[in-house]
């Protein structure tokens, strides 16, 4: 028999539907397991399926998380119908709560084994888009719109916004300035500059935040 982990105790915490959770942890210690049993446990407590989202960063996240929430319920209901039950406690805890929810799926009619597709797992790239396409005036999205992974006109654009700065009298128009008058006034440059480092944001985002913090 496997032993209890050592944080079992913040994992059950984690699954307390009623709060909200950080849950920081190095790869292969069972985030996605975490949050997959987090999602069928609301399911349990749901009037409709899509009422749950889940947001990843890539398609490939995104899809093996909805199939690991089908084959949970799958394994669940071969289990019931052939009347075993897990020995293992984590596997108990994960079986009883993917019983509640194909409870709750018979008897709301959801079919979610035949219709995966009501599993809203999806990208932040895919959620937003939704979002926009059901604002379609708000969001001034026209068109044929798609998403792209080719992100340097967005940079552009957020570099522009901040170049018009320059003429208020905010703090910000000064620093554009100094920088503009290092550079000789090549706004160009300026640009490709500011692109470079947009593209590399992971490596000192947090720096500024902390200066801004301060």
């Amino acid at each position: 028999m496997n032993l209890p982990l050592e944080d079992q105790s913040a994992r059950d915490e984690a699954l307390n539907v009623s709060r909200s959770f950080i849950v920081q942890a190095p790869a292969g210690s069972g985030k996605t397991g975490l949050l997959t049993l987090r999602f069928l446990k609301l399911l349990t407590i749901s009037e409709q399926p899509e009422q749950i989202i889940a947001i990843t960063f890539t398609r490939k996240a995104a899809s093996e998380m909805r199939d690991r929430i089908v084959k949970t319920l799958l394994w669940a209901k071969e289990l019931e119908a052939s009347k075993n039950s897990p020995t293992e406690s984590a596997d108990r805890q994960r079986f009883d709560i993917a019983k509640k929810v194909l409870f709750r799926d018979k008897h709301m009619q959801w079919q979610l084994l035949q219709n995966p597709s009501r599993l809203r797992v999806q990208t932040i790239d895919s959620f937003c888009f939704n979002l926009a396409s059901q604002l379609p005036i708000l969001s001034r999205l026209g068109g044929n719109p798609r998403i792209t992974e080719q992100v340097d006109h967005c940079f552009r654009e957020a570099i522009s916004n901040t170049f018009l700065q320059l003429e208020s009298d905010r703090m910000i128009s000064a620093d554009i300035e100094r920088v503009l008058i290092h550079l000789d006034n090549d706004i160009e440059r300026l640009e490709r500059l500011l692109i470079n480092l947009l593209k590399s944001r992971d490596q000192w985002l947090s720096y500024v935040l902390e200066i801004n913090d301060s």
